[in-house]
């Protein structure tokens, strides 16, 4: 039954040529789009499902779903509808890998792959929150990456119907219960925070090689979703110190202590890869509380403070000494050394020493952003209380991580390169399989550090294009497909021919029909010649094309005889200009009509000799 469409084209548009998955409610084929002339996902229902209401419009609402994204990181809709029984989803075509496929050959990943794939996931999410559009079944199986290393996000508002997995009331196991978050395995309504919950499953099974829960059941894994804290990271896998806090935020059981946005989680990562400490995670604040059996001690202390004082009252009238001691603890203070330390913790201590706090911002290779650099005065030198300590903070590293770019269009990309600092150095075509206008690949690559304002060098795929039908259509028309394709036209043969059909069309052409050829090539034809006719006449004339596009025909009334010389139909509005070879067996007056839509627009008087 899965075959049944291969070789048709469905709604006059998709040439379906193979079968290249399936599930439960839907198969899916590799089809050729007749209008774009690139090669699509058709996804279709099941025809057991045809008449079934509430799969329809499962099916229908995943369409409309895909009609709201528009986003290089996510699988975009091309066309939907219902024609001829055939319920169909036209996808972009993604050649590549599912991320579970990549993460089953490889085992495990270095942290920065495993980020860079993490970060373009939570792209995808980022752009459907932001249209209130909840994924709900975010696993490795639903992500394709590209050969570029592009990852496609797929399969939007699917999740709990017949071919998206889940669990059912015997706990058996339909799904991905896997990568569920605990709000999601107690029937709750899923959030945001739920899909960043299965991006933190994602991120765990990139770097360790296996999921973070498994059991024999489906209930036993959801159990420990709910239940059971999972191995940290750091002990299955070398990850940095940052990279391991974030999971665990994003792994929190409730979802009030997750990530609430996407962009959130985004910058955490990005700061993770700059500053691989983690230091800026630790938002608690330490708690310190006194040993027991410390009450004594405390009490001896308050006494020798009560000694000291009155030391330091007989110390004062004794003199100058006296003096020096006042001025240590009224008058000036020691400037404590900040090293270390970050903005809030030197503010805090220099307000204890009464000191102020001045704020110098700077670059710093070295130092994680927010830290203290410098101080001037320097720590151990003496100031008056009050005063104020210049401090110098970090700002990071100059340098700024060159965004990811490939697979979107060569507009989108130039925008955000120039939006993150960087300008656009060279741009280069290349003939290439990705859409017309689509960057191919980028200089440096995506995840590098460079300076602001360095230049980013695009490669841009030129696309490839489709040989038209030239065969049984006149020469004059054949050449005007072939530049309007992009290809170039070769050398025009002529044969003779008995048959006075057959002069001036096309009878060979070099490159069969429905071939993919880079543009510019070359395309020859052979034409054929009705010898009888030896007597011609070169005409042209000027058409203004509508936006609905017209049928055009040229005549040659010829002794009482109106042959036809040209007979197309032109869509692209605007005028065009037309240029005809008349032929007659015989020489002598003549007369030439132009028709547009059947309307006589034209006649004129010739003489052929």
């Amino acid at each position: 039954m899965e075959a049944r469409l291969i070789g048709k084209v469905v709604s006059r548009r998709f040439r379906v040529e193979e079968v290249i998955g399936s599930g439960g409610m839907a198969v899916v084929y590799r089809a050729f789009d007749l209008k774009t002339h690139q090669t699509v996902a058709l996804k279709v229902l099941r025809e057991e499902y045809e008449h079934d209401e509430e799969y329809r419009e499962r099916f229908q609402r995943e369409a409309e779903v895909g009609r709201r994204l528009n986003h290089p990181n996510i699988v975009n809709l091309v066309d939907s509808g219902a024609v001829g029984g055939v319920r169909y989803i036209a996808l972009e075509y993604v050649d590549g890998k599912t991320l579970k496929e990549i993460i089953q050959q490889k085992g495990t990943m270095q942290q920065e792959e495993a980020v860079h794939y993490a970060l373009q996931i939570l792209a995808a999410l980022g752009h459907a929150h932001s249209r209130k559009i909840i994924h709900r079944d975010i696993k490795p199986q639903n992500l394709m990456v590209t050969r570029s290393g592009q990852l496609k996000m797929g399969d939007f508002g699917i999740a709990g119907i017949a071919d998206t997995k889940t669990l059912t009331g015997d706990g058996s196991v339909i799904g991905s219960v896997h990568y569920f978050s605990p709000e999601q395995a107690k029937g709750m309504r899923a959030t945001e925070a739920s899909d960043l919950y299965s991006v933190g499953v994602i991120l765990y099974e990139m770097l360790t090689g296996h999921v973070p829960f498994q059991g024999e059941t489906a209930v036993s894994v959801a159990m420990m979703h709910l239940m059971k804290e999972p191995t940290p990271v750091e002990e299955e896998a070398e990850v940095s110190p940052a990279l391991a806090k974030i999971i665990r935020k994003a792994l929190e059981k409730q979802p009030q202590n997750r990530y609430q946005s996407a962009d959130a989680m985004i910058r955490d990562l990005r700061r993770g890869l700059r500053h691989p400490d983690g230091a800026f995670m630790d938002n608690e604040k330490r708690r310190r509380s006194a040993p027991a059996g410390t009450e004594r001690p405390q009490t001896d202390r308050r006494m020798g403070t009560v000694i000291l004082c009155l030391a330091i009252v007989l110390a004062v009238l004794a003199g100058f000494a006296g003096y020096r001691l006042y001025r240590t603890l009224f008058v000036v203070s020691d400037v404590p050394d900040l090293a270390g330390l970050d903005a809030s913790g030197a503010e805090k201590m220099l307000s204890g020493s009464d000191l102020q706090m001045g704020v110098q911002w700077e670059y710093d290779d070295a130092v994680a952003e927010g830290y203290v650099i410098g101080q001037e005065p320097a720590a151990g030198q003496t100031v008056d209380k009050g005063s104020t300590v210049l401090v110098r903070l970090s700002m990071g590293s100059d340098m700024i991580m060159v965004p990811y770019v490939a697979g979107m269009t060569q507009q989108e990309a130039e925008a955000l390169i120039t939006g993150n600092g960087f300008t656009v150095g060279t741009v280069t075509g290349t003939v290439s399989e990705v859409i017309r206008g689509m960057v191919v690949s980028q200089e440096p690559e995506a995840g590098a550090r460079r300076k602001a304002g360095e230049a980013v060098n695009l490669t841009v795929s030129v696309g490839r294009v489709v040989v038209p039908e030239l065969t049984n259509v006149r020469e004059e028309e054949a050449l005007q497909r072939i530049e309007q394709v992009g290809l170039s036209a070769g050398e025009v043969t002529y044969r003779d021919t008995r048959s006075p059909t057959q002069d001036g069309v096309v009878l060979e052409q070099s490159l069969p029909q429905f071939m993919e050829v880079e543009p510019g090539q070359v395309i020859s034809l052979a034409v054929g010649r009705y010898r009888q006719w030896d007597k011609t006449y070169a005409v042209s004339a000027e058409v203004d094309v509508p936006e609905s596009g017209c049928a055009i025909r040229i005549t040659l009334v010829d002794d009482a005889a109106e042959n036809e010389m040209y007979s197309a139909r032109h869509g692209t509005p605007g005028p065009v200009q037309i240029s005809v070879t008349l032929r007659s067996e015989t020489s002598g007056p003549k007369k030439w009509r132009l028709y547009v839509d059947g309307n006589l627009k034209e006649e004129h008087e010739i003489t052929i000799l």
